[in-house]
């Protein structure tokens, strides 16, 4: 049997109108060393149906319930690949991108995850540079031009990564954080273990930008998620002194989120935000419990994991794409 170098791992959840666009842009790639499985979070819009009929080769993958990007954990067990690529439905890749993206992930040991340039797919000026992360755990996407360069990033939602990483912890996304931040998390633990994750400007992906989220997710239940998710990873992977330093600088910055809120009458979104600080409360022997599980895998030193941490972004505008 031939050896597969990467195994790619696509979510999907009702989005059968995407997926033609991302699995025959994989087809299209000039790497051809690698299998394919879809992991189906019960999609009722034809979805498996599709996959089954028109690409047999693919491995489906079918939750029995919505895990949201979390679902992704359901393939691991299937994968043979020596690294893992996970990428949503809503995207296209570019030709070369898998090949350049395994390029630089086996150039260097130090490197633990390579991710790809997203350009907008419907706007194609929205250009990502990378990601920043602050110390007040808020987090987003800098911006990029055609020239962006190739550099060290916090963390990044899709990418190549080394299925040893994925094999020390047991997952590739945190199961309990259902849709958001989870790729920080990512991040961080890959940072943990000593490694780093490295922007790739010439291995390009197109995205459709949460098309396959909005319609089910209310703005104040996103506010919910991500806070409650950031917040989690804040106690779960950061070091102990720097949890003692940094506490009220985060927790400053919730408050003046909440203010903000207030001021432009997102109660909504007040409210949400209230609901993460207190699931954090009453969940803290849960937050403890996988701080112990992540920081015994850890082997990098405070000032290596600190090095990603910008604070100069924090007062932009964010750019998603």
């Amino acid at each position: 049997m031939k050896k597969i170098l990467v195994s790619i791992i696509i979510v999907n959840y009702n989005g059968k109108q995407f997926l033609k666009t991302i699995l025959n842009s994989i087809k299209r790639s000039n790497f051809k060393n690698y299998e394919l499985l879809v992991v189906d979070n019960n999609s009722i819009d034809g979805s498996r149906q599709l996959l089954k009929k028109e690409y047999p080769s693919v491995k489906v993958i079918e939750n029995k319930i919505n895990l949201a990007y979390s679902g992704m954990n359901s393939a691991l067990k299937y994968c043979r690949g020596k690294y893992i690529l996970f990428l949503s439905n809503d995207m296209e890749i570019e030709k070369k991108c898998i090949a350049n993206l395994v390029k630089i992930l086996e150039s260097d040991d130090s490197i633990g995850l390579t991710a790809p340039k997203l350009i907008g797919y419907y706007n194609r000026k929205l250009i990502s540079g990378g990601t920043w992360l602050s110390r007040a755990f808020y987090n987003g996407h800098i911006q990029g031009n055609k020239k962006s360069k190739n550099c060290v990033i916090p963390y990044l939602g899709v990418g190549l990564i080394r299925k040893t990483i994925i094999d020390t912890y047991g997952y590739l996304f945190d199961p309990d954080y259902f849709i958001y931040a989870e790729d920080v998390d990512l991040g961080l633990r890959v940072r943990l273990l000593g490694k780093k994750t490295i922007f790739v400007e010439n291995a390009v992906i197109y995205h459709m930008h949460a098309v396959t989220t909005k319609p089910y997710f209310k703005s104040s239940k996103t506010t919910y998620l991500m806070e409650r998710n950031l917040l989690t990873s804040f106690f779960k992977n950061m070091p102990l002194s720097r949890i003692l330093l940094y506490l009220p600088y985060v927790l400053l910055m919730r408050v003046a989120a909440m203010i903000k809120d207030i001021f432009f009458l997102d109660f909504a979104g007040f409210f949400a935000r209230i609901k993460a600080l207190l699931w954090i409360i009453f969940n803290f022997y849960k937050v403890l419990s996988k701080r112990r599980n992540v920081q015994k895998y850890k082997k990098s030193s405070t000032k290596f994991f600190l090095q990603i941490f910008r604070e100069k972004y924090l007062f932009k505008k964010k750019f998603i794409v």
